[in-house]
């Protein structure tokens, strides 16, 4: 997005400024996505600006633009490296097009909780990943959640994976999902994720995988009736800001800026575990039949998406990340 663009949007949006922040900052603090004021990281946002705006006492003014304002993942990630926006939590499939390494959260079935993934999230291995994000002129304040990606269907009494041949499936624009799903049989679609609504409705595709929250607040239940929890994938979310910016802080606002990210990582993970229930209720209430993946299924999904992931990887991004992965989640066993 252009500067003249920019401050178009800028002017004519309803940012978020805390009390205590002054029409006269020293730093200003865009902080845009993708998603709608409804779902639960919006509100992570919301702290994270507010937090900034009063611990700075006004020398930060940071504000909040929800609804993609200024595009989807992929135009705000590069936004946030141009230092046009400072900052924004993508999915970690649309950010991997930027720093490789982050295409290792897109291998299926990895995590089989939440603690786990917080816990390889959190540790060394996760952590390495946010730190190669400076190469790219990007600070990794930490990783939020997306959640587990469940899949929706019009197919009624589908079975996996053999229910998934020809069936057209809506995925990300990712090279390690689309393998592994068209792998099952399925016909892996991508299509960017503000056409999905219209692509189910009119047939132009067949299911789609997203997490609960998301196809609650996009209301996919109107036009898809059947849902397994698939839980497939886990997906976070690295709440980024510009290198440049944060460069250009002094210490005890980048100190600032950190605690910031570390209290709304920490929020926005409780309100996705309390959202889950809330997502699930409204789809239900939708009129969506959900069943539970059995063992079988899963252990089926498992093997054959896998097999078709992982071989990828490591051509992509060598032998050793992979298996520092999975000593990792070995580890979150323990």
């Amino acid at each position: 997005m252009g500067a003249a663009a920019l401050s178009s949007t800028l002017s004519s949006c309803s940012g978020s400024r805390a009390a205590g922040s002054s029409a006269k900052a020293e730093f200003d603090l865009v902080i845009a996505h993708a998603t709608t004021t409804d779902h639960f990281t919006h509100r992570a946002y919301m702290l994270f600006a507010d937090h900034i705006n009063k611990g700075s006492e006004g020398r930060i003014n940071a504000r909040v633009f929800p609804n993609g304002v200024f595009g989807g993942d992929r135009q705000l990630i590069e936004s946030v490296q141009l230092n046009n926006i400072q900052a924004t939590a993508p999915s970690t499939s649309p950010l991997a097009a930027f720093s490789k390494n982050m295409n290792v959260w897109d291998l299926p079935f990895k995590f089989d909780s939440r603690d786990e993934a917080f816990t390889v999230l959190d540790g060394e291995f996760g952590q390495a990943r946010l730190k190669e994000l400076e190469d790219v002129q990007i600070v990794g304040l930490g990783y939020w959640e997306n959640g587990f990606r469940n899949l929706t269907h019009k197919v009624k009494d589908l079975e996996l994976p053999q229910g998934l041949k020809g069936l057209k499936v809506r995925t990300l624009e990712n090279p390690t999902q689309i393998r592994a799903w068209n792998a099952t049989g399925a016909s892996a679609t991508p299509m960017a994720f503000t056409e999905v609504y219209t692509g189910l409705q009119q047939g132009t595709i067949d299911a789609q995988e997203n997490p609960l929250a998301l196809i609650a607040s996009q209301k996919f239940y109107e036009v898809q009736k059947y849902m397994v929890m698939s839980n497939h994938v886990y997906t976070p979310m690295p709440l980024l800001l510009s290198k440049k910016f944060f460069d250009e802080l002094p210490l005890e606002l980048q100190e600032l800026v950190k605690e910031a990210g570390t209290l709304s990582t920490q929020y926005c993970r409780e309100e996705a575990i309390k959202d889950e229930e809330k997502s699930k209720n409204a789809i239900l209430e939708g009129g969506v039949e959900i069943r539970d993946i059995s063992n079988h299924e899963r252990d089926q999904m498992r093997e054959i998406m896998s097999a078709a992931a992982e071989p990828y990887l490591r051509g992509l991004l060598g032998d050793q990340i992979i298996d520092d992965m999975n000593k990792a989640v070995e580890a979150s066993r323990a």
